[in-house]
Formats: structure tokens, sequence, C-alpha cells
């Protein structure tokens, strides 16, 4: 019977069937470890949601927003974006295109993606902001100087009424 069994055995391997039973005899299956790490559409959806919340929030919502932002995930790139609102200053804005800059590069490709969007408005949003302050500058400047003509057209009138 042994000489049969090898003999069996034997024509299976040179044929290249495999055994009807598993080999080796004590190989448990190896646990499967399941990696939380988040879904990126999740992820897409959370910064969508923030940015509901920041176009629907004031000003002391923001500023308070901004202030419990310590110790989040992504708690710079959220100040970012709190710091993005439309009705910010120009020193938020600032700050919010500098922490845009430090710190996109640490998020995932989509996430990089879509606060990319945020930057570019904000950048757009100092940009006229700066050309805003240029203007207001100019009328200011042109003001100033018809008022200076307004005073000496008014010499002017005084002194041919005094003659």
């Amino acid at each position: 019977m042994n000489k049969a069994w090898y003999g069996a055995t034997l024509a299976l391997m040179l044929s290249g069937c495999t055994l009807p039973f598993p080999f080796p005899f004590n190989q448990q299956p190896e646990p499967e470890v399941e990696l939380k790490v988040p879904n990126e559409s999740t992820q897409l959806k959370a910064w969508l949601d923030l940015s509901d919340r920041v176009s629907d929030s004031n000003d002391q919502q923001r500023q308070q927003a901004v202030a419990a932002l310590k110790n989040t995930p992504h708690a710079e790139l959220k100040r970012a974006v709190w710091l993005s609102h439309p009705k910010a200053s120009y020193s938020q804005r600032q700050q919010a295109q500098q922490l845009f800059q430090q710190h996109l590069a640490k998020v995932s490709t989509a996430e990089r993606q879509l606060l990319s969007l945020y930057q570019s408005y904000n950048q757009e949003m100092l940009q006229q902001q700066r050309q805003l302050a240029d203007r207001q500058q100019q009328i200011n400047n042109l003001t100033q100087k018809l008022k200076e003509l307004a005073s000496i057209d008014q010499q002017i009138n005084d002194r041919k009424f005094q003659e």
C-alpha cells in the first residue's frame, strides 16, 4: 500500500496537479488587518462641509472658529480656509495665503486640488484688495489736488473782488 501511495503522490506532483488537501497541514490563515485610512471622498466632503460653515458664518463666528482650531488634524489649512472668507480683511487674507503655501503639500492630491481653488480665490481677492487700495489712494490724491485748486480759485476770486 505504501508503494501505491508514494506512486500516486509522485504521479500527481509530476503532472502538476495539487494535493487534495492544504500543505503544510498546520498553516493557519493570516488575520486580515484593516487599516483605517479615511476615504478620499469622506475627506473632500469634510472640506466642503467646512466651506459651507465658513460661508454661512459672521465675523464673530469666524473668530471663534479660528481660536478653537488648536491641535486638530489639518488645523493650519482649516485656519487658512476660515481666514480666506470673502469678507476677511487684507491681513487675514495674507495670513491665509501663507498658511496655504506652507501646508498644502502635506495633504492628499485630491485635497490639494480642492484647497488650491481656495488658495487661488484668496490670491485673486488679495490682488483686488491691493488694486482697490491703490485706486482709493489715487482718489484721495485727486481729491486733495481738487481742494487745493478750489482754494487757489477762491483766492483768485477774492482778489478780483477786492480790486
